[in-house]
């Protein structure tokens, strides 16, 4: 696993959109109402802004360890590969 993700990566590893990962996050207190990582979230080293390849604009990455480990904590299920389809499809485990 990479050292930071994504929302979207996140997603892909529990099976469901970045959008439903950062309703989770904002649950947990990381992110704010209006969809921005929290103070906190900065703080405790769950995120941290990148200079992004467009000049003077920016994206947020989470760190891949702490991020899962608080989504696991909370039991949110993770997807697996499924090994018998070709390309990336995921099954959910409870």
């Amino acid at each position: 696993m990479n050292d930071c993700l994504s929302l979207t990566e996140l997603g892909r590893l529990y099976g469901v959109s970045s959008h439903v990962v950062g309703r989770w996050l904002k649950r947990l207190g990381l992110r704010t109402t209006d969809g921005r990582p929290s103070p906190e979230a900065f703080a405790q080293g769950y995120v941290s802004q990148r200079a992004s390849r467009h000049p003077g604009t920016y994206f947020w990455i989470w760190h891949a360890d702490k991020t899962t480990g608080i989504l696991d904590g909370m039991r949110y299920p993770r997807a697996v590969l499924d090994p018998a389809v070709e390309g990336l499809s995921l099954i959910h485990i409870s």
